[in-house]
């Protein structure tokens, strides 16, 4: 019998996997390039981030408030919030707060809300201003998650009605010269509509100005100056510890681009980053 020796020929080179770009995921998910698992919403992240967020909006009211403390500590709390929500004046539009609040800042936390929930949405996170279809889909997403946050802020748990016992009594309002309970339908309504305004205006001034201006510079100063004309997405980039001017959408000044071991790896046979 003779006994074939094994032959030896050239090693098996394994080609590297190409690594996909994070900015390449929105239109990998629409391909279906990228599985299901990984196009899902990231729910906790989104969640630890808008808790951030209302953490930071409930301790300013207290600490510049004092009868949002008063009402806060004294009394039984339980009771005290499910009259504050008894007293919630539905059929009144003006809640008896200043324009600026009402017609700015709430708008304002509306957009807030919405980058939160696009920077965490692997569908949407990576498109910029545009006519489309996946752009508004996205953004009408985003308008969901900010209506349901608007809905917290007045008559959830951690809210106003709860922390300051909005809604419970009538005080009387010198500016307004009326008896008030500083409720009203105008936060529930402007805060996520204005926001998705405020939002849209917020994308167009970075995909048209933006994205043309920081190219020529990496000064940090120059560029957290540049995020005034993006001052909701600068603040949500904050609360996920991210640079202001730091975009899902493209590489941005002081971001290395080259990949590490520690980067996710594209696997095309499961179709997911790992």
């Amino acid at each position: 019998l003779s006994v074939s020796k094994p032959s030896i020929g050239t090693p098996e080179v394994h080609v590297p996997k190409k690594v996909p770009e994070k900015f390449e995921t929105t239109q990998m998910c629409y391909d279906g390039t990228l599985d299901k698992k990984a196009c899902r919403f990231h729910w906790w992240p989104a969640l630890g981030e808008q808790t951030e967020y209302l953490a930071i909006e409930q301790s300013w009211n207290l600490a510049t408030n004092y009868w949002v403390r008063y009402y806060t500590f004294h009394g039984h709390w339980w009771h005290d919030y499910v009259e504050s929500v008894q007293g919630f004046k539905f059929s009144r539009w003006n809640d008896a707060n200043p324009i600026i609040d009402d017609y700015v800042g709430h708008p304002m936390m509306g957009a807030i809300s919405m980058d939160i929930f696009v920077q965490n949405d692997p569908r949407g996170r990576s498109i910029e201003f545009e006519n489309s279809k996946r752009y508004w889909h996205s953004r009408l997403r985003a308008l969901l998650w900010s209506a349901v946050y608007s809905t917290e802020w007045k008559l959830g748990p951690i809210s106003e009605a709860s922390i300051g016992n909005t809604g419970r009594q009538d005080l009387y309002d010198k500016d307004a010269h009326k008896l008030t309970n500083g409720t009203g339908t105008v936060g529930l309504v402007v805060t996520p509509l204005g926001g998705w305004v405020w939002a849209l205006g917020e994308d167009f001034m970075d995909a048209h100005v933006i994205r043309h201006v920081e190219t020529h510079t990496n000064n940090p100063v120059y560029l957290t100056g540049l995020e005034f004309l993006n001052p909701c997405r600068g603040f949500a980039n904050l609360l996920r510890f991210k640079r202001p001017w730091y975009r899902d959408s493209r590489p941005t000044p002081g971001e290395p681009v080259y990949t590490t071991q520690s980067d996710p790896v594209y696997n095309p046979d499961r179709k997911s980053v790992v």
